[in-house]
């Protein structure tokens, strides 16, 4: 039996990739730290690469940040692959087939220029208001 579970906290932020006209992948590494310290006094962290596709991928790079906790389930898989100076690069990987996300949904952040292009939207002139005033006591 080949099935996994790791709870930990994603290393980068996710980016997505579409493979050919209908498939979606993400690669990422989970960050898990292990329950006991070294000789040293260190705490020890494992780094595990994984792999999501197509919904996973979408639903993770739609809600999920570097930093966030997470829990995936899946299998060990191994791969290889020639880089650009043809040589053979082997991979231990989780693929994953389920993931929760265990903190909240990232946010989409807002720049303080859209913020003050909001405000600035929102405000009403003097002109306005008054005719709106005079609108309603006729």
């Amino acid at each position: 039996m080949n099935q996994v579970t790791f709870v930990g906290r994603l290393c980068r932020d996710i980016q997505l990739k579409e493979v050919g006209d209908s498939a979606a992948v993400t690669n990422n590494v989970i960050a898990i730290k292990r329950p006991f310290r070294d000789r040293n006094g260190e705490s020890v962290t494992d780094f595990i690469p994984f792999v999501a596709w197509n919904g996973l991928a979408k639903l993770i790079h739609k809600y999920a940040c570097k930093g966030q906790r997470i829990a995936l389930s899946g299998m060990m898989q191994s791969r290889s692959y020639l880089n650009a100076e043809k040589e053979e690069i082997y991979v231990i990987e989780c693929n994953a087939s389920e993931i929760t996300l265990l903190d909240k949904p990232k946010s989409k952040a807002v720049s303080n220029q859209e913020m003050e292009m909001k405000a600035k939207d929102m405000q009403v002139s003097q002109e306005t208001i008054q005719q709106v005033l005079n609108d309603i006591s006729n």
